[in-house]
């Protein structure tokens, strides 16, 4: 009886392998099916494939991928002293990540995450792909990228330990095993957008580790095997949805990375042709002409423009032309990131972005296109990652790049509708941003007329930031405008919230005007949203910056009815109060002023903010506001009394002929600033037609928005607005 039992268990043992050895063979089959053979590497494959040699063959094979040229990584062992020697704290980092990894431990901290955790989380068993322990899917989606996977590459490349190239190779193939290609997935693990992107991780991470001894012929049919379903998955489709979202250029760049790694298979050229396609169509339709991303977000812009600089960095290493657009567009992308980079080099937090410094990418981008311009808002020398994927010859030649201040300072992005101000590109400068155009998208907030003030290396004035993207109250209230330093009537949204991803109705701006000048920047624009109402509400929003530290807004609602009209302030903490009909911040030193010119009432609300995906912290906004039937304005005034000696009085504008005009027609502001005062001038509505002129301290102008300056050499006007 034992001994039948015995040779029970081996006839299901051999039947078993026998059909493994089987299934695997036909896949190898397929495999060598696809391959190119008259390319001249694969002279030695297609000889065992002759002599029905299939081990032998994958064997070749494997010899083949560690032979050929890398994409991505282009140090060797012998930069290894270098690489020690100068970025030690990124080297504990690696390990560290790698370790955690290693014991399925993820925490997504990656300065370029897109949904950043705080909460790490750790698989006792086997891992679940699918799993969502939080709540939010991003996490499942942050999984299936893989990026931590180039950490396990990193830490064998450096430590020369297998157990990492070993642990690379366990998971990978269990996440091929457990992730067939099926509808069921393609909302977790195969959505479109994680399979472009993880195209890019696993071909760097093979880089790291193709000649560790666990990568075997076996894995690297396995391992290409998935790779070209990858890409034939991707290249399957090219929705309106993917051709004018960030999704599209992720998806392709994925295919544009595989079609360059697998080029020993006969769709290769067709898959380079078919992706470069698709990414200009895509470049042509995203990228706006001020070299912004459409969805007004700089995280996705970035991520965007993260996938454009591979694409040209494999094509300076492959040695052939792009498409004239997708080189331009990447530059184009390059200088927004500059004109909008905060005095601390990060990226405004504006839509659904984070507070990322952006010299990493935009030292990649400088030393790709030779650009002394970007090298000036980049690092003086190759970062950890960047020192990866060029090598040492291009960080010398990168050290050598003289770097050259930009010729602008204040810019206006005028397909986005961004105003960006600065007073210089030191790092102590002040900053102010206005948003003065809403495009329209699931990744943009309920921000119209929106401003921020950075100054003395810190945020004073700022965009609450995004948190998450479930559908809650929390995404509700960051994407709010309540959330911005914008205006509101009645306590109603601008944009009225529908989904995380869908509003049921979408604020527009309309007249805007920008003037950029050496001593003062001015922006302006009407938000059309309050007209919806049942008493409809114009809503406008002049800002007059007077470099270097003094703000001016004048704000106006008109309508026949009773409204609560309110300005919303937010602060990226609690260092704020409420004192002398005004606010003040409460630092130690450098504190900005926000005074009211006319009277209001306000309200320090406990509030939150957000500096990254997963993030909230506690933060103070503030109400401004009235009640007041017909026409009502506020005049403000922001500024650092700690620095500025100013003072400042409402005066009354009278006509040519010495009547004295209503402040729902025009009006006045002087401030005096050491020996210098100055007036602006607002005309909310002309008192007559071709009625332009107005008497305002003595001296008589012409135009709708008029600055008069005056010191002891006399006084100059400025016809900001005619």
């Amino acid at each position: 009886m034992k001994s039948m039992c015995f040779k029970s268990v081996y006839y299901v043992l051999f039947f078993v392998v026998s059909a493994i050895s089987v299934s695997a063979q036909k896949k190898n089959q397929s495999l060598f099916n696809k391959l190119d053979y008259n390319v001249p590497e694969l002279k030695s494959v297609k000889k065992s494939i002759a002599n029905n040699n299939h081990k032998e063959a994958l064997r070749q094979l494997l010899k083949v991928y560690r032979a050929k040229d890398n994409l991505y990584l282009q140090v060797t062992k012998n930069d290894l002293a270098y690489i020690n020697g100068n970025y030690p704290q990124d080297i504990k980092k690696t390990i560290e990540v790698a370790n955690q990894v290693l014991d399925k431990y993820f925490l997504f901290r990656y300065d370029w995450d897109m949904e950043k955790t705080n909460i790490p989380h750790q698989f006792k068993d086997e891992i679940d792909w699918t799993a969502i322990p939080n709540g939010d899917e991003e996490w499942c989606f942050m999984l299936n990228r893989h990026k931590y996977w180039t950490d396990l590459g990193k830490a064998y490349f450096i430590t020369g330990n297998e157990k990492y190239a070993k642990g690379f190779i366990e998971q990978i193939t269990h996440w091929i095993d457990k992730n067939p290609l099926q509808d069921s997935l393609k909302k977790l693990s195969w959505r479109r957008i994680e399979a472009g992107i993880r195209c890019e991780n696993w071909i760097k991470t093979f880089e790291y580790v193709k000649h560790s001894k666990h990568v075997t012929p076996e894995f690297l049919s396995k391992f290409i095997t998935s790779l070209y379903q990858h890409a034939d998955y991707i290249n399957s489709a090219f929705s309106n949805f993917s051709k004018t979202s960030n999704w599209g250029v992720l998806e392709y760049q994925g295919l544009f990375n595989v079609a360059h790694f697998l080029t020993e298979f006969k769709i290769a050229q067709q898959w380079q042709k078919d992706a470069l396609e698709k990414l200009t169509t895509c470049a042509n339709l995203q990228v706006l002409p001020d070299g912004t991303q459409w969805e007004q977000s700089p995280m996705y812009h970035n991520e965007v423009f993260h996938c454009y600089m591979n694409v040209n960095l494999v094509a300076q290493l492959k040695g052939f032309k792009l498409p004239k657009a997708i080189e331009q567009k990447t530059k184009d992308m390059a200088y927004a990131n500059v004109k909008w980079q905060k005095p601390n080099f990060h990226q405004p937090l504006l839509g659904d972005s984070d507070d990322t410094d952006l010299r990493g990418l935009i030292t990649l981008a400088s030393s790709l296109f030779n650009d002394a311009v970007l090298k000036s808002r980049a690092f003086p020398e190759f970062d950890y990652e960047t020192y990866f994927l060029l090598g040492n010859q291009k960080a010398i030649n990168y050290k050598g790049l003289s770097a050259k201040t930009p010729e602008f300072l204040s810019v206006y992005q005028q397909s986005s509708g961004d105003l960006y101000m600065r007073t210089s590109w030191a790092e102590d400068a002040t900053y102010s941003s206005f948003h003065l155009k809403k495009l329209g998208c699931g990744h943009g907030h309920d921000n119209i007329l929106h401003f921020t003030i950075f100054a003395n290396n810190k945020d004073y004035l700022v965009d609450s930031g995004r948190y998450t993207y479930v559908d809650n109250k929390w995404r509700d209230l960051f994407k709010s405008n309540i959330s911005h330093n914008t205006l509101g009537v009645d306590d109603l949204p601008n944009t009225i919230y529908k989904d995380s991803w869908i509003n049921s109705f979408e604020a527009r701006s309309q007249g805007i005007y920008t003037k950029i000048s050496t001593g003062f920047d001015y922006a302006e624009a009407e938000n059309t949203a309050y007209k919806r109402l049942e008493d409809p509400v114009s809503v406008k929003r002049r800002l007059l910056f007077l470099k270097p530290n003094i703000w001016l807004v004048f704000d106006s609602f008109s309508s026949n009815g009773k409204h609560k009209y309110s300005q919303y302030f937010n602060f990226p903490n609690t260092n704020v109060k409420i004192e002398n009909q005004g606010l003040t911040t409460t630092y130690l030193k450098n504190n900005l002023r926000i005074q009211p010119i006319k009277p209001i009432e306000i309200a320090l609300n406990d509030s939150w903010y957000s500096s990254e995906y997963n993030l909230r912290e506690k933060s103070k906004s503030a109400q401004l506001y009235k009640k007041a039937q017909g026409f009502a304005s506020f005049i403000s005034v922001l500024y650092f009394p700690d620095n500025t000696a100013l003072t400042y009085k409402k005066v009354p504008v009278y006509n040519r002929n010495n009547v004295l005009l209503k402040d729902t027609d025009v009006e006045a502001l002087s401030v005096a600033i050491n020996d210098k005062e100055y007036t602006m001038l607002v005309v909310h509505n002309s008192p007559a037609p071709a009625s332009n002129f107005f008497k305002v301290n003595n001296r008589l102008v012409s135009g709708e928005v008029v600055l008069i300056e005056k010191d002891k050499e006399g006084s100059h006007i400025h016809i900001i607005k005619e």
